[in-house]
């Protein structure tokens, strides 16, 4: 993998998170957690470089996001599909769901966390901010049909410290 400079990234976002998918990795080198997204977004705040992931409170990495401040996303081509079906199904409360696959880990080197051997692309990011969705500021009725269980996602900004293709 080669470093990138952030501001130089060039990346089609909404591809990547609708129809490639990320896996979102949190916590440090020995004790982590990851989870198949597809809900994010990629920018500019604050005069920062950022990405924005949400978590549903009963998700298990949401206890590493919570305890945690670094995280990393990683994407992957088509042939690792199954890989992250695989992550986003199974709970890591329940064992190793990361053996049940063909990714490998790979140390962070801007951040504890841990990132994926295989991917294409790497983000590492530092949390900058927090916020939990409010159901009575959405605009459009139909997104709170997305929470039956009125199990509102919290979204995080990261501040994107390193990319890697």
């Amino acid at each position: 993998m080669k470093a990138i400079p952030v501001d130089q990234l060039l990346t089609k976002p909404i591809n990547l998170f609708q129809n490639q998918w990320l896996l979102l990795c949190a916590g440090d080198a020995e004790n982590y957690n990851m989870m198949t997204i597809a809900w994010g977004s990629i920018g500019c705040m604050w005069g920062r470089p950022f990405v924005q992931v949400v978590v549903r409170p009963q998700r298990y990495t949401y206890e590493f996001m919570e305890k945690y401040s670094e995280f990393t996303l990683s994407a992957f081509g088509e042939a690792h599909r199954r890989d992250l079906q695989t992550l986003g199904s199974l709970s890591g409360r329940d064992g190793d769901k990361l053996a049940q696959t063909q990714l490998t880990t790979r140390p962070g080197l801007k951040v504890a966390c841990p990132a994926f051997e295989q991917a294409e692309l790497i983000f590492e990011c530092v949390q900058i901010y927090y916020d939990d969705f409010d159901p009575n500021r959405f605009l459009d009725p139909d997104i709170e049909g997305t929470y039956a269980n009125q199990d509102y996602h919290r979204i995080y900004f990261g501040e994107i410290l390193a990319a890697y293709a």
